[in-house]
């Protein structure tokens, strides 16, 4: 069978199921396609096979009920009316609110201990990057989400003195870290408050606080645990219990919730804010990543490995189980900084037809990000390059789900999702 991958989104609220398939090649060179819907499955039959693709324990689907079947390329998509089990309604009701508390949470707090000893590794190539780190400190850094005066029960004249790390001060954020400066100087090269690892050149992070303290990212580095007289350990900065990418999102909606009264989150089920995401790369040069959460608890049936080939049993029939996962659905859009935001307009006239149209394109993308940037109910948050690229990679891979009818917006937004346990 040539069907790879199933996604269907369900939302018993609304008594539907909107179902994404994507095939490994285009459906206009298929002679005969034939979708059955029953009450608990999805059949797909071609000439000599079939796929069937059971739905019974999720939901009761009602014959006769397709809709808005759409065909495109490698993709087709088509929507379902749906009756829940009373059951079923029963325990999503009361779950969900408690996986929601457990899955948001706060940045996890990293594996130092205070009063212990470590040394900080390049984890690409696991030079030394400091001196011995005694830790009399661990303390949560305060991040750009949060006024800088609210993290302090009384106000100093300067601010960036009073968060210089000490030497003895192990700071930490949201996937970054804050060190003194000097206790890594003759282990890292530093160029326009870029710092780089010595040996390996791996972008590590930049200077801040008046070049007086180093933001280095953790998934660039490593700990060397110095424990008596014993081999030394290398562990990792946090463990990670989750994807960086669904950590991600959850910070995102941890950020921009809203709150009722009683302090209660409203929304649970929809939760739309747009957020800025910003990475500087090796080379110096900034992209930003413009995402629209639209929805934050999406309950999506898929399956994780495309099917496979020649697996039909006996009556050659491909026999499917969907598994049950929670999404983040959104859009997202990539920009590159550029260095005229104004978007040149005094040399458009001096360009060709073709130039020209690429010099609009350029303006338009500049006003965009510029827009962004300033308006204030848009959370701008900075990442490693590493999580940007590997967030970015997710979201295109998984937007081919999509056919692209229902993909693109008129914007040059794509639609995705970024999945998670249940």
């Amino acid at each position: 069978m040539s069907l790879r991958y199933v996604c269907v989104e369900v939302r018993h609220n609304l008594r539907c199921a909107n179902v994404f398939l994507q095939f490994d090649h285009s459906l206009t060179e298929t002679e005969f396609l034939k979708i059955v819907v029953e009450n608990d499955a999805l059949t797909f039959r071609e000439y000599s096979t079939a796929t069937r693709v059971a739905l019974g324990k999720f939901f009761t689907a009602e014959a006769r009920t397709i809709s808005n079947l759409t065909v495109e390329e490698c993709n087709a998509s088509f929507r379902l009316t749906i009756t829940s089990e009373p059951a079923q309604v029963t325990t999503d009701s009361t779950e969900n609110p408690i996986n929601n508390k457990r899955k948001i949470y706060i940045t996890p707090k990293p594996n130092i201990e205070e009063g212990s000893q470590h040394i900080v590794l390049c984890k690409n190539c696991k030079c030394e990057l400091s001196t011995i780190l005694q830790c009399q400190r661990v303390r949560e850094f305060p991040s750009g989400s949060i006024d800088v005066n609210e993290f302090f029960c009384h106000h100093g004249p300067k601010f960036d003195e009073v968060l210089v790390p000490q030497l003895t001060d192990f700071f930490y954020g949201f996937q970054f870290v804050v060190l003194n400066s000097e206790l890594a100087q003759q282990q890292v090269k530093m160029k326009d408050k870029h710092v780089y690892c010595r040996r390996c050149l791996q972008y590590l992070g930049e200077n801040v606080l008046n070049d007086n303290a180093m933001k280095l990212w953790m998934d660039t580095l490593l700990l060397k645990c110095q424990i008596n007289d014993k081999d030394d350990t290398i562990i990792n900065i946090v463990n990670e219990k989750v994807t960086p990418t669904c950590q991600l999102l959850h910070k995102i909606i941890e950020d921009t919730v809203v709150t009722d009264v009683a302090g209660e989150p409203l929304l649970q089920q929809i939760h739309f804010c747009k957020v800025l995401l910003e990475a500087t790369f090796p080379c110096r040069k900034r992209k930003y990543l413009l995402l629209q959460v639209l929805e934050k608890h999406l309950q999506v049936l898929r399956n994780t490995k495309p099917l496979a080939h020649g697996s039909h049993n006996n009556n050659n029939v491909l026999q499917v189980q969907l598994e049950q996962c929670k999404s983040f659905k959104l859009l997202y859009r990539l920009l590159d900084e550029t260095e005229d935001e104004g978007g040149g307009d005094d040399k458009r006239g001096e360009k060709d037809s073709g130039e020209t149209s690429s010099a609009s394109s350029t303006s338009s993308d500049s006003m965009l990000l510029k827009n962004w940037k300033e308006d204030m109910s848009i959370h701008v948050l900075k990442v490693s390059p590493t999580l940007f690229g590997t967030l970015l990679d997710e979201l295109d891979e998984n937007a081919l789900l999509l056919p692209e009818l229902y993909r693109y917006t008129h914007d040059h937004f794509q639609l995705s999702y970024i999945f998670y346990e249940d």
